[in-house]
């Protein structure tokens, strides 16, 4: 086992990952388990919240799970108290968990609008702001930086037809991140903050957005859609989910101890045309 999330003492360090039973999401969970975190895997399904954790335990991680809308301030605030009763303070945030809808701007209504909102940059911030005081008490403990991982996406860089309002959500993800790295540094908390942006990454959610998008208009089909963003990627095909969790596992780390504020594209060279 790798332990680039271990402390030099050999403790572990605490992480959360929302949206922890997709395909982001649990790869991240396990990615995060194989490299010496202890993980709290934390989704809206307690079933597949469970099959996670048994397959990190499985092969020897350490994992519990916890029920989480991350839309919710009391919900974040259970989940708190279940990471300082199982394992103490938090030092790695994922906040990953997220939604899309594929429409057009006519026809997007004003709940597809907040619940987006919700869920991608509202629930960004209540974890952040949950959070934090642990976070900065785990880092000025360990002398290590604590760090917060937000999830965005190429979406949060470049606009994306039929997809106005997801794009407008990881934008402000994307700014969000800046100004909180800013804000942590003038108040020298021992907290980094960074965004990741990957490109289109072949999970269930993606093949539904992809079908949406035929859908819409984008593609003659969902399997015509599926081959043009494919293709759109210079690298030659869509990600993985453990592509993007090695990605996160180093910001993470110590691996990126001088980043903060940062956007990390993780595209395949989609963004690079």
């Amino acid at each position: 086992m790798t332990a680039l999330l271990e402390f030099k003492d050999g403790t572990s360090r605490i992480a959360l990952v929302t949206g922890g039973a997709g395909g982001i999401g649990s790869a991240t969970a396990r990615a995060l388990a194989s490299h010496g975190a202890s993980v709290v895997v934390t989704d809206i399904d307690r079933a597949a919240i469970d099959a996670v954790v048994d397959d990190i335990r499985s092969k020897g991680g350490q994992a519990t799970g916890c029920v989480l809308d991350v839309g919710d301030p009391a919900s974040w605030l259970a989940a708190r108290d279940v990471v300082k009763d199982t394992y103490g303070d938090l030092s790695v945030l994922v906040n990953n968990a997220g939604v899309d809808v594929i429409k057009s701007v006519a026809d997007t209504t004003l709940a597809d609008w907040e619940r987006l909102f919700r869920i991608n940059s509202t629930g960004m911030f209540l974890g952040t702001q949950c959070f934090l005081d642990d976070l900065h008490a785990a880092g000025e403990r360990t002398k290590v930086y604590s760090s917060i991982i937000n999830m965005s996406s190429i979406c949060g860089n470049i606009g994306v037809a039929f997809q106005s309002a997801y794009c407008a959500t990881k934008g402000a993800v994307r700014m969000f991140t800046k100004a909180a790295a800013v804000e942590f540094g003038s108040l020298d908390k021992r907290v980094r903050v960074n965004s990741i942006h990957p490109g289109t990454v072949d999970t269930a959610f993606a093949a539904q957005c992809l079908k949406e998008l035929g859908e819409a208009g984008f593609a003659p089909s969902p399997e015509e859609a599926r081959e043009a963003i494919r293709a759109a990627h210079p690298i030659g095909n869509m990600a993985s989910g453990d592509e993007i969790a090695d990605s996160i596992v180093f910001l993470a780390s110590d691996l990126s101890r001088f980043m903060t504020g940062s956007e990390m594209l993780v595209d395949g060279g989609y963004t690079a045309q």
